[in-house]
């Protein structure tokens, strides 16, 4: 652990933080639950969950396992564009292209440089509407000569040890400790992953499904009122969504509440001829000095997507960062870094996964 990264925000007590990482590391967590982990008064817990929530401090999401809808891979674009480029039509065009694509559910925007997730059913797909999107830029003069870059990441070829996994994060931040263990998941599944052909859903059950995806905070009995469908079948279907990896139950902190001032995105390619166990050690190291909400390590590409309390914060984590895998060479060159406000970016889609679901399951919305 690295002490100088402690983040002590005065926004959030003590037994906040204890409720707050216990609904991130156990989104369907009670609040008896999370009193027996925390040694809190179940009075205290069930108190502080409700002022986290009045205070918008977490929103809950629940994250679609298109691997087992039929989806193929997870796509990210990054680009960096001219700075003479007019901001406000770029951004209009940003935002109509993350909007009118089902695929991004994801998309962040600032200034020269935007950062999208996609999942798609194939490449073909995504390249098509990368493709589309750098026509436009490159006609009105946006792009850098880099254009756009896209990552492809299949399913079957990737590992994902977070995935908006913010339990890491704060675990550091806060200067909390715990023996709990972590099972390496791919968006929303678990490592070991079944085909899409193993899922046969009824009609019922696509409504169900989407519709939990669609409204993720809404409780059986609510979505029941809501869709016609009794709650206690709604209760039995989730279960076994939930049991099968399926659907994936997240916590999103408030990091700007919390404290946090940086988004860093960074691209790295591997260098091949470290392998094995050697290349997992060093990685593990590397995250280990901050812990990324995200972190996608594919056949030659690394991803990660960490927060940063402040300039100072990153700049000693960057600086322990270069140090390792320069001295273990584990990348063919520097990695690529585009480095965002929290404050001042444009959080163009925010975990906005309906609109693809409806597309895969064939239902309208």
């Amino acid at each position: 652990m690295y002490d100088i990264f402690i983040l002590m925000p005065k926004s959030i007590s003590k037994n906040e933080k204890l409720v707050l990482y216990e609904l991130v590391r156990h989104p369907m967590s009670t609040d008896r639950d999370i009193s027996e982990v925390t040694g809190l008064k179940l009075s205290t817990v069930t108190a502080i969950r409700r002022r986290l929530k009045e205070k918008k401090m977490y929103y809950m999401v629940k994250i679609p396992c298109l691997h087992a809808l039929g989806g193929e891979l997870l796509a990210i674009n990054y680009s960096v564009y001219k700075a003479t480029a007019p901001m406000e039509l770029r951004l209009k065009v940003s935002k109509e292209f993350a909007e009118t694509h089902r695929e991004v559910f994801w998309a962040i925007n600032e200034y020269v440089q935007s950062v999208g997730i996609h999942f798609s059913g194939n490449y073909t797909n995504v390249r098509r509407n990368i493709n589309e999107l750098e026509e436009y830029y490159t006609e009105h003069g946006f792009l850098g000569e880099e254009g756009i870059n896209l990552l492809v990441f299949p399913f079957e070829m990737v590992k994902m040890p977070y995935f908006f996994d913010y339990g890491p994060l704060l675990k550091q931040s806060f200067g909390l400790d715990d023996s709990g263990g972590k099972e390496d998941v791919v968006c929303g599944c678990p490592a070991e992953q079944r085909k899409a052909d193993e899922y046969k859903l009824s009609d019922i059950a696509k409504r169900v499904y989407y519709n939990l995806i669609k409204h993720p905070e809404m409780t059986d009995t609510e979505l029941s009122e809501l869709i016609s469908v009794s709650q206690r079948t709604i209760t039995k279907l989730r279960k076994e969504f939930e049991k099968e990896g399926m659907i994936k139950t997240a916590i999103i902190p408030d990091l700007i509440k919390l404290g946090f001032k940086m988004l860093v995105f960074d691209h790295a390619r591997l260098n091949l001829s470290i392998h094995g166990e050697r290349r997992d050690n060093i990685l593990d190291t590397l995250i280990g000095i901050k812990p990324p909400i995200m972190f996608l390590v594919g056949s030659s590409d690394v991803v990660a997507l960490t927060a940063y309390e402040d300039f100072d914060t990153y700049r000693r984590s960057i600086n322990r960062f270069s140090e390792i895998y320069k001295h273990d060479n584990i990348f063919v060159k520097e990695p690529s870094r585009l480095m965002f406000s929290l404050a001042e970016m444009d959080l163009l889609k925010d975990h906005v996964y309906a609109p693809l679901v409806a597309e895969i399951l064939d239902i309208e919305e």
